[in-house]
């Protein structure tokens, strides 16, 4: 009778009489296992997690054959953060009652939790197809799709989950990202207009949904339609004022904000992942002395990031350092540059299949003393890694140009021109200074022959400015720039990497609206790395972006003897090609402005001579200038590492650290404050 009542008042809401029926029960009957379990629902409805999972474990004790308290107990598991415990909960009841439609749909919900999107699908197929109506199953459905890149079908499966629950929040998200990610396809695809309209019609669905905003914004850039990207910049810096999760790091690099609202940023995005913190394991130095590191990077194929790096790979000293290569990126096959990565690396591991906790547990077990983030928050990456603790000391390298602002990065590779001194207190790690160029390079990669110019759509007589950058960072100011240059030189074109239609339809029209002829613009189609590369050395002078400059593309310029101009900026990624070009020997082509950029492009393209002489110089310093010194890059690279570990290993901090090296290569290591006075952008750069 009171168990009736109870499950009456259960189902009419009435939840204090509910409890007080339940209470009277257990206080009749202590092992009544249906009144545990009911009341443990309960707790669970009413937020009361500790409650509801301490209940369903004694009902469960009592009764370990009920099947609906190991459905439930999954349900509470999941919602506490607990995918693994909740996979095996929902198992356990499938066991007891193979057909159970919440159980089944339960172990979807954790396995897509735990990154097992392809084991989901069919679960949440098969339910569907026994009729399933529940908006439940339609959201994970569609959240499988979306993981297994299916966006469209992703979309309507969202749009089945709002139709039979109109409020459900989760759904109305789910959709949004769904198109998003579509819209993502089809600017991959080449299909730009269309992409952007996905992701405005994504925005406007969900116009709170974590980064969209950024996504949105970044593909309008892409697109160079410089009318709506232009005005959602103040939108964006009060966004990233106000701590809302709108901008993502990566896009925010491609916008003209301080240093201190670039940190602001990465902290917003990096507390997203802030409760999966974990204790840092504790060191285990190796049998052998030798220094474990862990480089992990999603990029491990043919990849701007991999081709920067394998040089330093293949260079690491095997008696000193055992170096890891974790690869959990997408590869549709072994390209030459994986196959070289792989030989590069004492341990190689395709680590795509594994969640993050499974390849947290994976890196543990190699007992690394040092883990290198490669990517930090870019495409494909997984921050959840590092904020679980890969390593005692976790390091962020080479593919994010700034801080990660987040506590788990330890230290930061850079260098005195990308991150002086005086730019420190806008960095969240400790910086780590190596005494050229933060950059690495590989002496060991060809110099294809150049094609001939009109092969390529250029005039053999005429300047070629070459200003071949991603489409999102082109942007009004240095557009404007640029068009005046055209201007002043009759019969000189502007040589840019061909985004798609649309895209080429709006510079087009810039140009003309700029007193241009729209012909003088030559788009080059992407084409493999070996043509870029060969193709580069068919202009006269390359020109650098301001907000984010050209950075693998200005070293690769370098590489096949095109000089480069570039601005010092304020930003590390606004600072990189001044890196290169000291590192290269060249300082003289960094301008501290826009007006000097300008002057001294218009000098250049006027003085065939010293262009030439810029050409000889680079041709004659490329086999021992330290941009392009690859082993002399890997002992300070090395030095840098080692010198981080053993403070480490003394119990220090990670302060911030300078690589010196003298005119006879000799290195040493040198502690250097965190706060300076702050340098001028109009600063050479220099080499402390």
């Amino acid at each position: 009778m009171l168990l009736a009542q109870a499950l009456e008042a259960h189902r009419r809401g009435e939840w204090d009489a509910a409890r007080r029926h339940y209470d009277e029960l257990l206080a009749r009957e202590p092992g009544h296992a249906d009144a545990l379990h009911l009341r443990a629902v309960l707790d669970y409805q009413q937020g009361r997690f500790a409650d509801a999972l301490a209940g369903l474990d004694r009902a469960l004790a009592r009764a370990p054959g009920l099947a609906a308290a190991w459905s439930n107990r999954a349900a509470l598991l999941r919602d506490l953060g607990r995918p693994a415990e909740s996979l095996a909960s929902a198992e356990r009841a499938l066991a007891l009652q193979p057909d159970e439609a919440g159980a089944a749909n339960n172990r979807a919900a954790a396995l897509l939790d735990l990154g097992r999107p392809a084991e989901a699908l069919p679960v949440l197929q098969a339910l569907l197809a026994r009729g399933a109506t529940d908006a439940a199953t339609h959201h994970n459905h569609g959240k499988a799709l979306l993981a297994l890149g299916r966006p469209q079908a992703a979309a309507a499966a969202f749009d089945q989950a709002l139709a039979l629950a109109p409020g459900l929040a989760a759904s109305r998200s789910g959709r949004a990202e769904a198109l998003a990610a579509w819209g993502e396809q089809l600017l991959a695809a080449g299909q730009g207009e269309a992409g952007l309209q996905q992701l405005r019609t994504a925005l406007q669905a969900a116009p709170g949904s974590p980064f969209l905003f950024g996504r949105w914004l970044h593909a309008a850039m892409r697109q160079c339609d410089w009318a709506e990207s232009e005005a959602a910049r103040d939108e964006a810096a009060r966004a990233i004022d106000a701590g809302e999760p709108r901008v993502a790091p990566f896009v925010a690099l491609h916008l003209p904000l301080s240093r201190a609202r670039l940190q602001a940023c990465a902290r917003i995005f990096s507390a997203g992942y802030a409760t999966l913190q974990a204790d840092r394991p504790a060191p285990a130095p190796a049998a052998d002395g030798r220094l474990r590191v862990g480089f992990f990077s999603a990029d491990f194929r043919e990849h701007a990031t991999a081709r920067l790096a394998v040089g330093l790979i293949e260079r690491l000293p095997r008696e000193r350092i055992e170096a890891f290569g974790f690869a959990f990126g997408p590869v549709a096959d072994e390209d030459p540059l994986r196959r070289r990565l792989r030989a590069a690396f004492e341990h190689f591991e395709d680590v795509a299949a594994l969640d993050d906790a499974a390849l947290v547990q994976r890196a543990r077990a190699c007992a690394l003393d040092i883990a290198i983030d490669l990517g930090g928050p870019t495409r494909d990456a997984r921050p959840g890694l590092f904020a679980r603790r890969l390593a005692p000391l976790q390091v962020g390298w080479l593919g994010f140009p700034g801080t990660q602002g987040a506590p788990w990065i330890d230290a930061l590779l850079a260098d005195a021109t990308v991150l002086p001194p005086g730019h420190a207190a806008e960095v969240d790690e400790a910086v780590v200074r190596l005494p050229h160029s933060y950059q690495a390079n590989d002496a060991r990669r060809a110099r294809p022959p150049a094609p001939a110019r009109a092969s390529l759509g250029l005039p053999e007589q005429g300047f070629v400015w070459g200003a071949l950058h991603g489409p999102a960072k082109l942007e009004p100011g240095v557009w404007a720039v640029w068009m005046r240059l055209l201007r002043a030189r009759p019969g000189s074109v502007l040589w840019l990497l061909q985004p798609d239609a649309g895209a080429v339809q709006r510079l087009r029209a810039a140009a003309q609206a700029a007193g241009v002829d729209p012909a003088r613009l030559v788009f080059a189609p992407r084409v493999d790395a070996a043509a870029h590369l060969a193709r580069l050395a068919c202009a006269d002078l390359f020109l650098d972006t301001f907000v984010c400059n050209a950075h693998t593309t200005a070293s690769d310029a370098l590489w096949v003897g095109l000089p480069v101009l570039t601005c010092c900026g304020e930003t590390f990624a606004s600072r990189v090609a001044a890196s290169l070009l000291g590192a290269a020997g060249l300082p003289e082509l960094v301008c501290a402005d826009a007006p000097s950029y300008e002057a001294r492009a218009l000098e250049l393209s006027a003085d065939g001579g010293r262009l030439a002489a810029l050409r000889a110089r680079l041709e004659a310093q490329r086999s021992r200038c330290a941009l392009f010194d690859d082993a002399r890059f890997a002992r300070a690279f090395e030095a840098a590492l080692s010198a981080l570990w053993q403070r480490h290993r003394a119990g220090l901090p990670a302060v911030g650290l300078q690589v010196l090296e003298d005119a006879g290569g000799d290195l040493r290591v040198v502690e250097q404050p965190a706060v300076a006075q702050p340098a001028r952008a109009d600063e050479p750069p220099g080499r402390q």
